[in-house]
């Protein structure tokens, strides 16, 4: 508990350095509330790797397409390759789920409130079942996004629920916080914190993870890099990840 305090400490000290928007993006999956400009593309290249409690790892290029239907609406495909190293033995890989959502923000940020999106979102079970790597059911998912511009940094608070296809599974709360603070013109710090909550009876299946990253602005592309570390053994040990997002029209 002391270290999710911390955690949680930090979040909000972000803001003592440069005003920044309200805008976050990769490395972080925590959602922000911006959406990209009508007629733009979004475009982000990524690779993750994890290694989990039970030491088996995870090596996932994923890419994902953005497009900006309206200034308050996005839509947006992803989809991914996963590599599985297993501890006990043996390898497997192969196509992992794609998914798709809607992105709408319900009104724009005030002075003293925060800018308010929804995010409904799909799983295509596309990732094989028998090899592990997917659960072979569609999954539903819908997020409140809020998002909130300081002197010195921007918050980004999300609660999503999604409802789980397999029928023996349960469904899921997912809670996230992050923020982001400029460094230099060209440099943002993120970090942001995700909780979920499986709604069964053991409390240890409920994932918790902390990541710190960072974004480099070159002209119309962004490369980032984060470090997440799991909080408790639900969650991966840690997991690296890279990438760019480059918008065009």
């Amino acid at each position: 508990m002391k270290r999710l305090g911390l955690v949680i400490a930090i979040l909000f000290s972000l803001g003592a350095l440069d005003p920044l928007p309200a805008l976050a993006g990769r490395p972080l999956v925590t959602e922000d509330a911006g959406t990209i400009e009508k007629g733009f593309f979004g475009w982000q290249l990524s690779l993750d790797y994890s290694r989990e409690s039970n030491h088996d790892k995870n090596y996932i290029p994923a890419a994902q397409l953005a497009y900006g239907l309206t200034e308050r609406a996005e839509v947006a495909v992803t989809g991914s390759y996963i590599f599985r190293d297993i501890h006990e033995g043996g390898r497997e890989d192969g196509w992992g789920d794609m998914v798709a959502y809607l992105k709408y923000r319900v009104w724009e940020e005030g002075k003293d409130y925060p800018a308010f999106t929804l995010k409904p979102s799909l799983k295509i079970p596309t990732a094989s079942e028998d090899k592990g790597l997917g659960s072979g059911k569609a999954d539903y998912g819908l997020t409140a996004v809020f998002s909130k511009a300081f002197g010195g940094g921007a918050l980004h608070f999300n609660i999503g629920y999604t409802l789980i296809g397999k029928k023996e599974a349960t469904d899921e709360l997912n809670l996230g916080l992050a923020g982001e603070y400029g460094l230099r013109k060209w440099l943002v710090g993120v970090s942001e914190i995700r909780y979920t909550q499986n709604f069964n009876s053991d409390s240890n299946d409920d994932p918790a993870s902390f990541l710190i990253g960072l974004q480099v602005s070159a002209g119309k592309t962004v490369w980032d890099a984060g470090l997440s570390l799991g909080l408790n053994k639900a969650a991966p040990d840690y997991a690296f990840t890279i990438g760019v997002t480059i918008k065009f029209r």
